[in-house]
């Protein structure tokens, strides 16, 4: 008896009529047996293991997944490929059939012809079923964007040379990184993300380890509101990292696909290298609990403390916040001045992180009733150290931590990169080059007073000057400086410390900040005995900077005498050049926004958008706005006659000084920002 030189083939279904239907289909080029799903089939297939499989998964005496682990976990049935039905067309039924080691996956209605070219496939390649790249390689062909003879040549290639199929498909033009993509998707019924154009959330960022996301190719850009991660992958076919995020988040995983240039350029802005925190001598003399020094030294809680750090600072953030919620740790950065979502961890890692922090700070963390503070050396990858200033206060939910990074990126080379107009820049460097007076910063909090003033210190220092700052705390080191920081529980403030500078024999003078009369008494005597001064205040023009010397009980005298130049500033966001829109304003709406007489009929602003590059936020760094006042004859007469706000700040708008209002408009129409961040910062 000859034997039959076809494959056997199995079909698996209780639908009779599709079963002689597909019987009767390949017949021709297969021994077909059919089975309905009974346990018996189960027997059958022990008995005389089939070349190939054609299974319903929709059976009804017997699970259908029971019939594909059968034929994972016997040697004897688990080389041949199986191509599964099914009327379920979502991603769940997918992923669990391809991590049952299935060849494809066909979902219902379809065309008994496309079923048999799926089946040929299969066999042809069977001793590579598992492969996701030969998978890629079968459907590239079966779409029609490469030839078989192409695919082969690929196949060798990679053989020769090694790397990834769709990459050296790409490499050789073949077929583009958004044909390969889109190829999958259809495939395996997933979308595909831009990564060009979708931001990732920070949050489901920092879900993952970076190691983790490059060695994989992954990337969580989403939350679902059920939970549910949002993976973006190159290779969806990896259902080993999907088991993996899985297990690490204890999240369920909806995949998209992404293309390897787009996920290559988003890991470069999204993480960052590691970097740690350095071991700091403990002073406290405090007594630590076994069990919390055991969770603050946790390798997973290392990670998680190094990792906010490591990306905040690679952010350019100013801050973090880590904030106790009712139900999870919620982490925030501000970058560019204002609040972003960092990361959330749940409330199980919420001992280990804090007391993390509170050990490298030296502070007590048995204490958690009284606020504290606290100071942190950090060592970026690229072994750059960066000093952190922690501070802690009870809360509802546990201890609230505030970490304020000082400094690390470069001072602005020049003044005009402050964002000084031509006409304020020139008063300003007239100020300085004066070898006596004084100068006052004004603006809130944050407002990037210091920048200006370690600018202009860089600007000015030399071998002929010696220069002395008094700071709360130091921001920036600078080279060629001496720099004091006070201490105030031992008796070092700033009235202390400029009381001793006055007889070092000093050129110029920084005094962090003006907060008391006698130290405003100081910096004035200091400014009109031949030394240069600046200082700072919290006022919020440069009118008010003058009358609140005058309020702290200065005599008007000596403030007309003392002070050479008043500069109020504040900080708004640049936008993003990559995607800032151009959008046309009305005369009225300009009107509405109390801006006065417009410049033209339709004013041309931008707008943000919001990238990538920027992290979603349409900005991309900051720049000041500036009022400078320099105090001439005049001015000093109506100070000394007690003059008003509003009377030195109409004397200053008759010198054609910029409020900082008309500095942010001028930036506005210029594209520099948008007129909401504007109306954000000046309202």
């Amino acid at each position: 008896m000859v034997k039959s030189s076809k494959k056997r083939l199995v079909i698996i279904d209780d639908d009779a009529n599709l079963r002689d239907e597909l019987s009767a289909f390949f017949a021709a080029s297969y021994q077909v047996a059919t089975y309905p799903g009974t346990p018996a089939t189960l027997k059958a297939l022990r008995d005389a293991p089939p070349d190939a499989l054609l299974i319903d998964l929709d059976l009804q005496g017997i699970k259908g997944f029971d019939v594909l682990r059968l034929m994972q976990s016997t040697p004897e049935l688990r080389p041949t490929p199986v191509v599964v039905l099914s009327a379920s067309n979502d991603f769940e039924t997918f992923e669990q059939a391809h991590r049952l080691g299935i060849a494809d996956f066909v979902a219902k209605p379809f065309r008994v012809e496309t079923l048999g070219e799926k089946l040929a496939l299969a066999l042809d390649k069977r001793h590579r079923r598992v492969s996701g790249r030969l998978k890629l390689g079968a459907l590239l062909v079966q779409s029609g964007l490469v030839s078989q003879a192409q695919l082969d040549e690929a196949l060798e290639h990679q053989q020769r040379e090694g790397g990834r199929l769709g990459e050296n498909l790409v490499k050789s033009g073949r077929v583009s990184e958004e044909d390969l993509s889109a190829a999958l998707a259809g495939q395996m019924h997933i979308k595909v993300v831009d990564l060009r154009v979708t931001t990732p959330v920070a949050a489901a960022v920092g879900l993952l380890p970076r190691d983790f996301i490059v060695r994989h190719r992954v990337l969580p850009i989403r939350i679902h509101d059920d939970g549910a991660i949002e993976l973006a992958m190159t290779n969806p076919l990896d259902i080993v990292a999907i088991d993996e995020v899985r297990l690490r988040t204890k999240r369920r995983v909806i995949p998209v696909i992404v293309t390897e240039s787009a996920f290559d350029e988003a890991i470069t802005i999204f993480t960052s290298k590691r970097g740690k925190l350095r071991e700091l001598d403990d002073e406290s003399g405090q007594v630590v609990r076994a069990e919390e020094i055991a969770s603050a030294q946790d390798a997973s809680t290392i990670e998680i403390v190094d990792s906010v750090i490591s990306d905040a600072v690679g952010m350019k953030a100013s801050d973090i916040h880590i904030e106790p919620r009712e139900d999870v740790l919620q982490i925030r950065c501000r970058i560019d001045g204002v609040l972003h979502d960092l990361r959330e961890y749940p409330l199980e890692l919420q001992p280990g992180v804090l007391s993390r922090l509170k050990i490298m700070g030296s502070m007590d963390i048995a204490e958690r009733r009284l606020p504290q503070d606290g100071r942190i050396s950090f060592m970026t990858a690229d072994d750059e150290p960066v000093d952190l200033r922690v501070a802690s206060i009870p809360s509802l939910y546990g201890e609230n931590i505030t970490i304020r990074i000082l400094e690390v990126s470069p001072l602005p080379p020049t003044l005009s990169s402050l964002g000084l107009s031509p006409e304020s820049l020139e008063r300003y460097e007239g100020a300085i080059k004066r070898p006596d007076g004084g100068i006052v910063i004004c603006g809130p909090t944050g407002c990037g007073k210091s920048t200006t003033l370690y600018t202009t210190l860089e600007l000015i220092k030399s071998k002929e000057r010696k220069i002395y700052t008094v700071e709360d705390p130091i921001e920036r080191k600078l080279a060629g400086i001496v720099q004091t920081e006070t201490r105030p529980i031992i008796g070092l403030t700033f009235a202390q410390a400029l009381r001793a500078l006055v007889r070092a024999d000093p050129d110029v003078i920084m005094v962090g900040e003006i907060r008391d009369l006698e130290t405003a008494k100081m910096a004035a005597d200091a400014a009109i005995t031949g030394h240069l001064v600046f200082t700072t205040m919290h006022t919020q023009d440069a009118s008010s900077g003058v009358y609140r010397l005058i309020e702290m009980g200065l005599p008007a005298y000596l403030v007309a005498a003392a002070f050479r130049c008043v500069v109020a500033q504040r900080l708004l966001r640049r936008l993003c050049r990559h995607c800032r829109k151009q959008e046309t304003m009305t005369e009225a709406k300009w009107r509405e926004l109390g801006w006065g007489d417009p410049p033209a009929k339709k004013i041309n602003v931008w707008t943000p958008v919001g990238c990538p590059k920027c992290f979603g936020t349409g900005y991309y760094g900051r720049l000041g706005l500036y009022e400078v006042m320099t105090i001439d004859d005049d001015m000093r007469n109506m100070i000394s006659a007690a003059a008003n706000v509003n009377e030195l700040r109409l004397a200053a708008r008759a010198r054609n000084v910029e409020s900082i209002r008309d500095d942010g408009l001028r930036k506005v129409l210029d594209g520099s920002t948008s007129y909401l961040e504007l109306l954000r910062v000046t309202t």
